[in-house]
C-alpha cells in the first residue's frame, strides 16, 4: 500500500471504525492548530494591550476594542461557513442534482456546527453591552442616552482636512438617537442575535430530521414522503436564509460604522458564505479521494470535478459583480455619510488589501477555473479552494478591523485577526470532523444515481 493512503474496508462497509481511521489525523491537526491559534492570540493581545497608548480614557478604550475586533472577525468567518452550508442544503433539496449527493455529508456536518456559533456568540453579546468600551458605537450611545440631561454634541460639519470622520451630515446626532432607540440598543441586539441562531438551528434540525427519515426509515413510502417534504422545507428555508442573513449582516457587521448602509452588503456576505462553505466541501471530497477511498475515486472523477469547479467559478463571478455594484453606487452617489466606509478601508495600509483582493478574488481564480485541465486536477482545485478561503478571511477582516483607527496601535495588530481565525477555526474544524464521522460519508439510498451516471445509463 502506498504511503498516506488509508487502509479502508470495502466501499459498502462504511463503518464508524473506518471513518475514525480516515478522519482522526485531520482532527488531531485541527486540535493543535486551534490550541496554537488561541495561545498566539492571547500572547499577541497581551502585547497589543501593553504597547498601545493609554494616556487618555479614549486611548484606554481603544486598545480594549482592538482586542475585541479580531475575535469578531474569527467568529463571523466561521459562522458564515455554517450559514453558507445551510443555503446549499436548501438549494440541493429543492433542485436535486448529483453535486448535492456528493457534498451532502460535508454540508450537513458544516451546518450542524452552528451550535458552536451559539456558544461563540456569547463574547460578542458581551461586547455589545460594554458602553464606551464596546466595538459597537451604538452601545456607547445607548449609555449616553440614559442621561437625559447629557449635553448635545455640536453639529458635525464638513471638514476637508479629515473627510474620513467629519464629512457627514449636520443632523447625524439626531439620526443616532433614532437608530439606537428603535433598533440598535444592546438588549434588543443581543436578543436578536440569539434569535437568529435559534432560527437557523430550527431549520437545520427540521432538515436533518427529514433527511434521517428519508435515508434510514425501513418504510419506503415514509422515506419518499420525507424526501418530498425536504423540498418544501428547503424552499421555505431559502426565504428564511435570505431574510435572516440580511439582519445578521446589519447587526453584526454593518452597524460597526455609524453612517454606512448598503443594500448590497448582505448579498456580498451571502456570496462569501457560499464560497467558503463550498470550498470546504470541495476540500473534504478531494481529501477522501486522495486517501484512496474507492467510492470517491469512482464517483468523483475528473469530469465531476470540472462540474463542481464551474459552480465555484460562478460564485467567484458573483462576488465581483456584487462588490463592484456596491462600490459603484457609493461612488456615484458620493454621499458624505457613506463614503467614510471606503475611505477608512483604503488608508492605514488597507488599500493594499483592496488591490490584492481585486487580483486574488477575481482575475486569478477566474482565469484558472476557465480551463478544464485545471478543474480536473485535484491538486490545482485544492489550491484554488484554499486560496479563496484565505481571501475570504481577508475580506471579513477588511469589513471589520478598519472600523477602528489603528494609527496609534502596534503595527502587528492584524496578526491578532490571523491568530483568532486559526484558533476559532481549529476548534470549528475539530467539531466539523466529529460531526462528519457520525454517519456514512455518502447518502446510501441515493448513491445509485451517481453510479448510474458514471456507467453511462
Amino acid at each position: 500500500m502506498s504511503e498516506g493512503v488509508v487502509n479502508h474496508t470495502p466501499a459498502t462497509a462504511d463503518t464508524p471504525e473506518y471513518r475514525e481511521q480516515l478522519l482522526a489525523g485531520p482532527q488531531r491537526l485541527a486540535r493543535l492548530v486551534g490550541l496554537g491559534g488561541l495561545v498566539a492570540f492571547l500572547i499577541l493581545a497581551g502585547l497589543y494591550y501593553t504597547l498601545s497608548p493609554s494616556d487618555t480614557h479614549e486611548q484606554e478604550a481603544a486598545r480594549f476594542k482592538g482586542i475585541c475586533l479580531p475575535y469578531l472577525t474569527g467568529f463571523v468567518f466561521w459562522t458564515m461557513v455554517a450559514l453558507g452550508s445551510v443555503f446549499f442544503l436548501c438549494v440541493q433539496y429543492v433542485t436535486g442534482g448529483r453535486w448535492g449527493i456528493l457534498l451532502r455529508r460535508p454540508l450537513e456536518a458544516n451546518a450542524k456546527t452552528l451550535w458552536l456559533s451559539a456558544v461563540l456568540f456569547i463574547p460578542v453579546a458581551i461586547f455589545m453591552c460594554l458602553g464606551d468600551r464596546s466595538i459597537y458605537w451604538w452601545s456607547e450611545h445607548a449609555e449616553e442616552m440614559k442621561n437625559p440631561d447629557r449635553p448635545k454634541p455640536p453639529p458635525i460639519r464638513h471638514n476637508d482636512d479629515d473627510p474620513t470622520y467629519n464629512n457627514v451630515r449636520p443632523h447625524l446626532d439626531v439620526d443616532e438617537d433614532l437608530k439606537v432607540a428603535e433598533w440598535l440598543n444592546p438588549p434588543f441586539a443581543v436578543a436578536r442575535g440569539f434569535i437568529y441562531l435559534a432560527i437557523f438551528g430550527t431549520l437545520i434540525y427540521v432538515l436533518w430530521r427529514n433527511a434521517r427519515t428519508a435515508e434510514y426509515d425501513e418504510n419506503l413510502d415514509v422515506a419518499r414522503r420525507a424526501r418530498f417534504n425536504q423540498r418544501i422545507v428547503g424552499a421555505a428555508g431559502l426565504f428564511v436564509f435570505a431574510l435572516t442573513l440580511t439582519f445578521i449582516a446589519t447587526d453584526w457587521v454593518m452597524s460597526l460604522e455609524k453612517t454606512f448602509a448598503s443594500s448590497m452588503f448582505p448579498v456580498i456576505m451571502f456570496d462569501n458564505s457560499a464560497v467558503m462553505a463550498y470550498s470546504i466541501g470541495l476540500l473534504t471530497l478531494l481529501y477522501f479521494k486522495r486517501k484512496g477511498d474507492p467510492r470517491f475515486n469512482n464517483l468523483f472523477p475528473s469530469t465531476e470535478q470540472i462540474h463542481l469547479g464551474s459552480l465555484l467559478l460562478a460564485f467567484t463571478l458573483a462576488w465581483t459583480y456584487f462588490n463592484f455594484s456596491q462600490y459603484m453606487l457609493i461612488w456615484i452617489g458620493n454621499l458624505p455619510e457613506e463614503i467614510p466606509y471606503y475611505l477608512k478601508r483604503t488608508r492605514e495600509g488597507w488599500g493594499w488589501y483592496a488591490g490584492l483582493a481585486v487580483i486574488f478574488h477575481f482575475p486569478i481564480p477566474f482565469l484558472l477555473l476557465l480551463f478544464r485541465h485545471v478543474k480536473s486536477s485535484p491538486r490545482a482545485l485544492r489550491n484554488i479552494a484554499i486560496m479563496l478561503l484565505t481571501v475570504c478571511f481577508a475580506d471579513v477582516m477588511w469589513w471589520i478591523t478598519p472600523s477602528l483607527s489603528h494609527a496609534e496601535a502596534p503595527k502587528f495588530y492584524w496578526l491578532m485577526d490571523v491568530a483568532a481565525w486559526l484558533g476559532i477555526g481549529g476548534v470549528w474544524v475539530y467539531v466539523f470532523l466529529g460531526q462528519l464521522k457520525k454517519h456514512p460519508l455518502l447518502p446510501t439510498r441515493e448513491v445509485y444515481l451517481l453510479e448510474a451516471y458514471h456507467h453511462g445509463h
